[in-house]
């Protein structure tokens, strides 16, 4: 390996990696980019293939052709011809897949233990340079794309995707939807297969392409895989894209879907830049972006509107390259200009003084590896010549360059319909002058001096008995550790939780913004046991964060909000496994304030926070109501679909392991049985989730066609027929789940998520008096422990229906019951 580790290192860093790592991107002599990123502490290693060619590439009269390629990708390859094997094979290695596909790029990405990257390169390269393109099979996923886009007509995300393109240039392509239907690809599959296959031979190429790793792997093994791996790859330059600027002169276009939601509503702000010279400028970009996010602009605003979310961005969806702001709610047109009036004025700041020692927010470990082999895919051929001056990107940031775009509630008006998607939307003039808001100052973290620092002793319990529980002391220190952290939870009302969290969040989002100017993070959550905040970052702010945080804590909710729907049906669906208690289990909440603290923090200061909260909860009502065993979702798509919620018998590790290792045994085999042999729908999955601990599955189907009653009949007869025979695995079947399973969920990769997961162990014991063992080595020694034959009594006791369970029910024109 070539030049020096500490460059390597460097590198690393730069990329925000975690200290320890290591990184190396190189591109072959074939064209092919690679990324290697060597992170000791990772569980598992992270594989990556992109393409430089997306949705906006494809032929005018074929579009969703990119879609389809994506899912023929899975559909057999030649050294792995069977339909679902990969899906299969990943499966038995406890592993995750998905694919994407974006504007301008592809990508596949597979998480597998370490020992089985090799293979897993092996069937990644094989997919993206020899599929199969059997007519049969896409015919059928033909019909599943169509069902697909029925799907997502309820999702708000096609339809902001529709008003976007209101934007652009006539004949651009990204005027047109491209999410693919039947309409659109047309009904001839041997004429849609050669036309595949002609897309795959003149895209698909190495010079085009971009493969990436990360995980604990030595970086000298990665870059062996990744080199020997490269040369299955299609050699060359992929074909010529033509990519003509799309954006059409500056305005705005308001926007809704079919059924708005009156209550929902949300505003884009975007300045559309040239990709080169944004990428030449990106740091001073991000410096823009901060300075535009340190708490003043969201304090000014949320003055004069309750703003519940805002974001600064500069990789928007679906917008190419470009800085945006996204603002919610934007409930009127009169406050719609106020939000633009202000966020100008902002912008020429941020533009004039950049915040330019804003500490880097590491990376998350999944979404790196993903977003850096498109963005290699993306860049081919490295642009010749000098970059052009930071001066040149003034004109682009200019105020009335702006593009507007609002999410409007459903209001009188004469509004347009997109004939494809049903999308709502007409122009939206931009107001040329607003009287200004007065501004308002971010949040002020008082600091504190720091006493000298000594080691710290391992966490002891401070006080007790006197109406909260306060713990000090770090059992664990990784390399990425923040100086210090704060975590604090208190009992509170489940009834209207959601309710009161989105309020929370929202009175502290200025302070959030104004937390990360000092490198401080704040997170406000809750769940079955109660609300919960995580404050890390350097000790001398930490203490005035937490305090502030706990202000913005809303005794009671005045503002109950609906939240809007996201996503397709059956992962809003699945969401309730996370934000509800599971059936059959009371909720268990200590109605003690509990606190942990580490570093340098003020155990002084966090004592009496603790009492002043204990006053407070002291004649809390922590009830609420059960959802039903059968509960029908109020009518959000025009699908059917139904979940079948099971609860594990307890909240141990043990009941934790057996239920992730069955969503591992019947995943594969229930989206087979649903999906292809029985032609139910489009969604068919097995998911593991938890909420406070407490484990549970769902087994969903969402069908465009089928009904309710026959969708949960097919479940049953799975569970019944084939749950316990796929849990009868073999002694060295079993092992090697195990090992897979401990891969991805074993002890924590950052030290973020080792403060997460060790405060959550804290409050599943809030009244023990001695610091429970760190919880993944007791989570590791069950998950030794187990055989399997308790697993298959689990499966069977499911089957049997001897653990507690919840429908979860939707038919268009339904309503709550």
């Amino acid at each position: 390996m070539n030049g020096p580790a500490a460059t390597y290192d460097e590198a690393a860093r730069s990329a925000g990696l975690p200290l320890g790592s290591c990184l190396v991107e190189r591109r072959l002599d074939n064209g092919l980019w690679i990324a290697a990123a060597q992170v000791p502490s990772a569980r598992v290693q992270r594989l990556v293939g992109a393409v430089g060619v997306g949705y906006l590439d494809e032929p005018d009269d074929c579009r969703g052709l990119a879609h389809l390629l994506e899912h023929a990708l899975f559909l057999g390859s030649a050294n792995f011809p069977e339909a679902g094997e990969l899906a299969r094979w990943i499966g038995e290695r406890g592993g995750r897949y998905n694919a994407r596909t974006d504007e301008t790029v592809t990508d596949v990405h597979l998480h597998l233990p370490p020992d089985e990257a090799d293979e897993g390169l092996a069937r990644l390269v094989d997919m993206l340079a020899r599929p199969c393109f059997e007519p049969a099979h896409i015919a059928h996923e033909v019909e599943v794309l169509d069902a697909e886009f029925r799907a997502r007509l309820a999702d708000p995300a096609l339809h902001r995707l529709a008003a976007l393109g209101r934007l652009c240039r006539e004949g651009h392509p990204a005027r047109l939807c491209h999410a693919g239907n039947r309409k659109s690809l047309g009904d001839d599959a041997a004429h849609l297969t050669t036309r595949l296959s002609d897309f795959h031979t003149r895209h698909y190429r190495s010079g085009g392409m971009a493969l990436a790793m990360l995980g604990p792997l030595p970086l000298e093994a990665q870059l062996e895989l990744l080199e020997r791996h490269a040369e299955p790859l299609p050699t060359g330059e992929p074909s010529p894209l033509q990519r003509p600027w799309r954006w059409g002169e500056p305005g705005g276009v308001a926007w809704h879907a079919p059924q708005a939601m009156p209550a929902t509503s949300a505003l884009e702000l975007i300045w559309p830049l040239p990709q080169a010279l944004a990428a030449a400028h990106g740091e001073w970009l991000e410096a823009v972006a901060a300075r535009l996010s340190d708490g003043r602009l969201a304090a000014t605003l949320q003055a004069a509107v309750e703003l519940d979310s805002f974001d600064v961005t500069l990789t928007p969806q679906g917008v190419g390259t470009a800085l945006a702001l996204r603002l919610a709610p934007a409930p009127d047109e009169e406050t719609v200009q106020t939000l633009l009036a202000a966020c100008r004025m902002a912008l020429e700041r941020a533009l004039a003084s950049p915040l330019t020692e804003r500490p880097v927010a590491p990376v998350e470990l999944d979404v790196w590896p993903r977003r850096c082999a498109c963005r290699l895919a993306a860049a081919g051929n490295p642009s010749a010549g000098p970059a052009a001056p930071r001066e040149a990107l003034q004109p682009w940031l200019a105020v009335e360059q702006c593009r507007l775009l609002w999410q409007s509630p459903s209001a009188p008006g004469s509004w347009k319909r997109l004939a494809e998607t049903g999308t709502a939307w007409h122009p939206q003039p931009l107001a040329s002058e607003t009287l200004p808001l007065p501004w308002r100052a971010a949040p002020a973290l008082s600091a504190r001096t720091l006493r000298p620092s000594v080691d710290e002793p391992g966490p002891y319990l401070v006080n007790q008995g006197v109406g909260f529980q306060l713990w000090a002391g770090d059992p664990l220190r990784l390399p990425d550790a923040a100086p210090a952290s704060f975590c604090l939870g208190w009992s509170a009302s489940l009834s209207r939780q959601a309710a009161r969290l989105s309020q929370w969040r929202q009175n502290a989002l200025p302070l959030r913004q104004a937390a990360a100017v000092h490198g401080l993070e704040l997170r406000c959550d809750g769940d079955a046991r109660g609300d919960w905040l995580i404050a890390t970052g350097p000790a001398e702010r930490l203490d005035a964060l937490v305090e502030l945080a706990v202000a913005c804590w809303p005794e009671t909710v005045t503002r109950p909000r609906d939240e809007a729907p996201k996503g397709l049906l059956a992962q809003r669906m699945l969401t309730r496994l996370v934000t509800l208690p599971p059936p059959g289990t009371p909720g268990q909440q200590s109605r003690q304030p509990l606190a942990w603290v580490h570093g340098d923090t003020d155990t002084q200061a966090a004592e009496a926070l603790l009492r002043r909260l204990a006053a407070r909860r002291r004649e809390d009502d922590t009830s609420y109501e059960v959802p039903a065993e059968l509960h029908w979702l109020s009518a959000q798509a025009d699908d059917h679909a139904a979940m079948l919620e099971i609860a594990g018998p307890d909240d141990t590790p043990r009941s934790r392991w057996l239920l992730q290792l069955l969503a591992q045994c019947h995943d594969a085999a229930f989206h087979h049985e649903m999906r292809q042999r029985r032609g139910l729908g489009y969604v068919a999955a097995v998911r593991y989730r938890e909420a406070a601990g407490y484990p549970r599955l769902g087994y969903v189907v969402q069908s465009p066609g089928t009904s309710v009653d026959a969708l949960r009949q097919a479940i049953g007869q799975f569970l019944t027929c084939q749950g316990e025979a796929l849990a009868r695995l073999d002694q060295a079947t079993m092992t090697s789940r195990k090992r897979a399973l401990l891969a991805a969920a074993g002890p924590p990769e950052t030290h973020a998520e080792a403060v997460a997961r060790l405060w959550h162990a804290l409050r599943r014991h809030p009244l023990a008096d001695a610091w429970q063992p760190l919880p993944w080595e007791a989570e590791s020694q069950a998950l030794a422990s187990l055989h399997a034959d308790e697993l298959t009594a689990m499966a069977s006791a499911i089957a049997e229906g001897r653990l507690a369970q919840r429908w979860w029910l939707h038919r268009p024109g339904d309503t709550d019951t």
